[in-house]
């Protein structure tokens, strides 16, 4: 694990452009800054073609850094061509948005087991990995290690793409969109997995998502992209806490804060913008019986 005080991701003026010098050229990223600091959730949102998923395969070198601007990951400078990519892709294990699609292998316990393979690891030290993988995500190592991946569900094989990176034992989990899809109690039961797994191992989260409410209730600080810029950053609340500048971003706050920010120009003195409905409830129960009602 890293120091306390020093960021395990660090993103100063970040540029990326796709196919420069040509008809197609896209700029993805135009000066994003942030930072991810170790043990901590942290979420990054923004409309379509904001950059987002650009961003965070800088974060494991699937992109490195060509253009301008600096990404240091646990210490190391990814535009450094001696940086070992493989350490770390082990030390920041990135899930994708359509995470079945990371299965290659026939059989589950195989496709789990494939990145401790690569690590070298012994065959008892791989089956453990394995085993606790699958337990982290919910699935039983007896009934599912031996299952083809064709064969199972669409949750299922998200949770086999998520536990072979996690059998990496990652420092840093990136989620880019991963639960997109998947219906609300499928995505609960892995989200809440997750968060489980940060507080037992002190993983440190990336959650790329556009879902408001999911990333409110699961992250401490919030990034916003737009045009392959960082736009706006703070705690959800501070974030949330300007719903029309969102709107301007092509996005939306959660159903709750909205309504907050509703009550609060209407002159009701809301102290705070409310990121569930429980803290909606305790805090127009203040004012109501502050004003005697």
């Amino acid at each position: 694990m890293s120091d306390v005080g020093q960021p395990v991701i660090q993103v100063n003026d970040l540029h990326h452009v796709y196919l420069r010098g040509t008809p197609l050229e896209v700029k993805a990223l135009n000066g994003v800054t942030l930072e991810v600091r170790p043990g901590e959730a942290v979420g990054i949102i923004g409309r379509s073609g904001a950059g987002k998923s650009t961003l965070v395969q800088h974060f494991n070198g699937l992109i490195r850094c060509r253009e301008r601007g600096r990404v240091i990951v646990t210490g190391h400078d990814m535009a450094d061509p001696s940086v070992n990519v493989r350490l770390i892709r082990q030390r920041v294990g990135l899930v994708f948005q359509h995470p079945e699609q990371q299965l290659f292998e026939r059989l589950v316990g195989d496709d789990i087991a494939f990145g401790p393979k690569k690590l070298g690891l012994p065959p008892a030290e791989r089956r453990e990995r394995v085993r606790w993988a699958m337990e982290m995500v919910g699935l039983d190592f007896e009934r599912f290690k031996d299952r083809f991946t064709f064969s199972l569900s669409g949750g299922e094989r998200r949770k086999v793409a998520i536990a072979g990176v996690l059998a990496l034992q990652p420092q840093v989990l990136v989620m880019d969109e991963a639960t997109t899809g998947i219906d609300p109690s499928g995505r609960k039961e892995i989200l809440d997995r997750i968060v489980g797994l940060r507080k037992a191992y002190g993983v440190t989260l990336v959650i790329v998502s556009s879902n408001m409410e999911e990333v409110a209730s699961l992250v401490d600080r919030l990034y916003v992209l737009e045009d392959g810029r960082t736009v706006l950053s703070g705690t959800p609340r501070e974030v949330f806490a300007h719903p029309d500048r969102l709107m301007g971003y092509g996005l939306g706050v959660p159903a709750v804060s909205a309504v907050a920010n509703d009550l609060l120009k209407h002159g009701v003195p809301i102290p705070r913008t409310p990121l569930t409905v429980t803290e909606a409830v305790e805090d127009l129960w203040r004012i109501l019986s502050s004003s005697g009602t």
